[in-house]
């Protein structure tokens, strides 16, 4: 798996936020946020996996040799549809 700039921005900016807040709200922060909002919770944790989407889809598309062009016509291993 190949590691490009974007998705290491992506994961990077997912834990240091999460650090920052750690630090802010201190220790047990998520099951009290959890427990008190579980509405934003809940649209956090959408949020997160949308994020996060991109970095696992590719990959999978591009072993089961689906087109990958629209995400990364760059990249060395990407499969462009055939007519």
């Amino acid at each position: 798996m190949i590691f490009e700039g974007h998705e290491v921005a992506i994961v990077g900016t997912c834990t240091t936020i999460y650090g920052i807040t750690s630090g802010v709200f201190g220790k047990g922060w998520v099951k009290s946020m959890i427990h008190r909002y579980p509405i934003v919770s809940m649209s956090i944790a959408w949020g997160s996996i949308a994020v996060l989407l991109p970095l696992t889809v590719v990959p999978i598309r591009r072993k089961l040799g689906y087109p990958t062009n629209q995400y990364d016509a760059s990249h060395p291993d990407v499969v462009f549809p055939q007519p």
